[in-house]
């Protein structure tokens, strides 16, 4: 059995997500890992639901949530 490693372990979890050049970061569904970068859907706001294909060159950062992310506005 092949063991899945960090990302590719948590597809299909919720992931806190901080995109290069910002800041902030979104709470997402992760969707799909491979070598040229990540898909994800929104989970809150008025493209909740909505896939986004970033190449890794975009992501600064990725974890699980902590029970305070889920609830920040």
């Amino acid at each position: 059995m092949e063991e899945k490693r960090i990302p590719r372990a948590w597809i299909g979890q919720d992931l806190v997500l901080c995109r290069t050049g910002t800041e902030a970061w979104e709470l997402v569904i992760l969707k799909e890992v491979n070598e040229l970068g990540i898909a994800y859907a929104y989970k809150s706001g008025e493209v909740r639901g909505r896939s986004v294909f970033v190449p890794w060159t975009s992501v600064n950062w990725m974890r699980p949530p902590i029970p305070e992310d889920q609830e920040a506005p």
